[in-house]
């Protein structure tokens, strides 16, 4: 049993400062903006153009939310491996590096953003290769389970963001689901509403799209995929946190794996 979570506001201090190291080197990064496309945007200026304020401020109720049940989660194991689709700008990788100080973070992203490779160096030498690896760039519904079979390992808790279509986020799923530990708690971004990926609607139906599809259109992809999962009984939503901001761009935490439920449906080819 771990005592206490580290306070949040260091972890918030560790976070600016890699965002400064890629802004200062954004000739190369392209990063310009502290929480660039991440959990961690803030509304803040933009580099280079102190006049443009950065259009996401989620006011840090999505890092609050991944704090508190990432603390509390490694409160009660020794050793946990967590999983994280969607690397990004390494900001929510050190977020779970810095609220559970003994777990293993691994990451997987598909590599397309120009700052995701100096952020992975700068977390390679910064928490050592014990905690954290280094990112697996690829796709992850591919890189996933080819990691798996060469070199076994078990999800304890899983941060879910990465491939934006609707098959794409939902092989990502399923791939997680094959490698998580059972019940494995999971996060998960770009989610409308609750009852919009909980399962209350069927997969695919007229009413589901009526009632969620306008709501974030560019998350309506994720948020059919999160619903199918739930639909077909191994991913389960359990509560949810909606910047005031933006009310349909929330993250929520579930579990992934429910034992008994049937495999994931395959993809069509």
């Amino acid at each position: 049993m771990h005592a206490s979570c580290p306070p949040l506001a260091d972890i918030k201090v560790k976070a600016r400062a890699l965002s400064q190291l890629l802004i200062d080197n954004r000739n190369v990064t392209k990063y310009d903006v502290h929480g660039l496309f991440g959990i961690f945007g803030k509304g803040d200026r933009v580099a280079d153009n102190p006049t443009r304020c950065y259009f996401l401020n989620y006011e840090d109720t999505k890092v609050d939310f991944m704090h508190a049940h990432a603390c509390r989660f490694g409160q009660r194991l020794t050793r946990p491996t967590v999983c994280e689709i969607g690397f990004n700008a390494g900001l929510s990788a050190l977020l779970l590096l810095e609220s559970i100080p003994h777990a293993r973070v691994l990451s997987f992203d598909l590599g397309d953003l120009p700052w995701a490779r100096a952020a992975d160096k700068i977390l390679r030498k910064t928490y050592g290769a014990a905690r954290f690896p280094g990112v697996t760039f690829g796709d992850s519904k591919l890189t996933i389970p080819q990691m798996a079979t060469e070199r076994p390992f078990r999800c304890d808790l899983s941060f879910v963001d990465g491939d934006k279509t609707y098959q794409g986020r939902y092989d990502t799923l399923a791939a997680l689901r094959g490698v998580a530990s059972n019940h494995a708690p999971v996060f998960m971004d770009e989610v409308t509403s609750k009852a919009c990926v909980n399962g209350t609607y069927a997969s695919g139906s007229d009413k589901h799209e009526r009632r969620c599809a306008a709501l974030n259109g560019g998350y309506w992809p994720s948020v059919r995929a999160y619903n199918r999962a739930c639909r077909e009984g191994w991913l389960r939503v359990q509560r949810c946190a909606w910047p005031r901001r933006h009310p349909h761009d929330g993250l929520c935490i579930g579990h992934i794996g429910y034992g008994s439920a049937a495999r994931p449906s395959q993809s069509p080819v």
